[in-house]
C-alpha cells in the first residue's frame, strides 16, 4: 500500500470527521495510484543487469520481464510487493541461481520498466499467470506483499506452479484496507465505507471482492505445499496475518523473523535458506512451525 506522508495522514484524519464521503473516495484514488517507478539499487545493479529481458502486453500495458540462469532449467517465478520492483528480490534470485534453478520475475504494472499508472491484485495476479505460461510450469512461486496475495489468487485460478512461498503477505481484501486504514489517517469507524467503495472501483469484475479476494476463506489448493514467511516488526502488513494464513492452509509452515520489517525479510540469510529449502523440498511439508537459532517459535502456532 502506497506510503502516506504525516500532512496527509493528517488531511485524512480532518477529512474523516467533517466529510467521510469526500476522504473514502480520496482514499481510494490514494490506494490505487502507485506514484514514481521505483530505482534500482545500487546492492541490485548487477543482478538486475544480468537478466534476460522481454516484455508481455497485459490489459493495454507493456509489462517487463526478466529471467535468469540456465534457459533449461525448472523456473522459480518471483513476484514483487507494491511500490516495488523485481531487482528488490536480487538476494532471492542469487539463492535460486545457486541451487541450479531459473529466476523469472516481472515489474507489475506501473512499477518498474512497466506501463501504466495503477494497479491491483487481480491484474498483478493476472500478470503472474501470463509470465508463467510463457516460462512453463514452475517448481514454486515466491510473492512478497501484494505479490503474495497475487501468488494466491493466481494459484487459486489455475497457475502452474507446484509450491508457494508467501512473504509478508495480506489475507487479502480487507487486510490491505485495514492496512490502508491504518496507515493513512483515515478514521477506522470508516473501514467499512472505504472497502464498499474500493471494491466498486478497484474491482468490479469481482462479484464481491471482500470475501472473494479473501485467502483464508478461500485458500490455495491442498496440494499445493505453502510456506508463510513474517517478520514480528512489519510496519506494513499485520504480522498476525501470517497466523490467520497458517491456520487457513492445513499442513502449510511458517516462518516467523524478528526485527527484519517488511521489506529486509526480503535480504536475511536466514529467510533466504528457509524459502530455497522449500522449494527445493529439503524439508518434509506440513511440518508445522521452522525455526533456527536466530528464529523465535514464540510467535508461530
Amino acid at each position: 500500500m502506497p506510503i502516506v506522508p504525516p500532512p496527509v495522514r493528517t488531511g485524512f484524519r480532518l477529512l474523516g470527521t467533517v466529510a467521510p464521503p469526500l476522504a473514502t473516495a480520496l482514499g481510494v484514488r490514494a490506494m490505487r495510484r502507485v506514484g514514481p517507478p521505483a530505482r534500482v539499487r545500487p546492492v541490485d545493479a548487477e543482478v538486475h543487469d544480468a537478466a534476460r529481458r522481454g516484455s508481455l502486453d497485459i490489459d493495454g500495458e507493456r509489462v517487463a520481464t526478466y529471467a535468469w540462469g540456465d534457459a533449461a532449467a525448472p523456473p522459480v517465478l518471483l513476484v514483487h510487493g507494491w511500490q516495488l520492483r523485481a531487482s528488490r528480490l536480487a538476494r532471492l534470485v542469487e539463492a535460486f541461481l545457486a541451487a541450479g534453478l531459473r529466476p523469472v520475475a516481472f515489474d507489475g504494472v506501473a512499477h518498474g520498466d512497466s506501463t501504466g499508472r495503477r494497479t491491483q491484485a487481480v491484474q498483478h495476479a493476472r500478470v503472474l499467470r501470463a509470465v508463467q505460461e510463457q516460462a512453463g510450469h514452475a517448481l514454486a512461486v515466491v510473492g512478497h506483499s501484494l505479490g503474495a496475495m497475487a501468488a494466491g489468487l493466481a494459484l487459486r485460478d489455475g497457475l502452474a506452479a507446484d509450491r508457494l512461498v508467501a512473504i509478508a503477505a495480506p489475507t487479502g481484501f480487507e487486510s490491505v484496507i485495514g492496512s490502508f486504514v491504518r496507515q493513512s489517517g483515515i478514521p477506522p469507524r470508516l473501514h467499512d465505507r472505504l472497502a464498499e467503495r474500493a471494491a466498486r472501483v478497484m474491482f468490479p469484475d469481482v462479484g464481491a471482492p471482500r470475501t472473494e479476494l479473501d485467502l483464508t476463506r478461500h485458500p490455495v489448493p491442498p496440494g499445493v505445499p505453502t510456506l508463510f514467511v513474517q517478520s514480528t516488526t512489519d510496519s506494513m502488513n499485520d504480522p498476525d496475518n501470517a497466523r490467520r494464513l497458517h491456520a487457513a492452509h492445513p499442513g502449510s509452515e511458517m516462518l516467523v523473523a524478528p526485527g527484519l520489517g517488511h521489506n529486509r525479510v526480503l535480504d536475511d540469510p536466514e529467510v533466504l535458506r528457509a524459502v530455497v529449502d522449500h522449494v527445493t523440498a529439503t524439508r518434509p511439508t506440513g511440518a508445522g512451525p521452522v525455526a533456527s537459532p536466530a528464529w523465535t517459535r514464540s510467535r508461530t502456532l
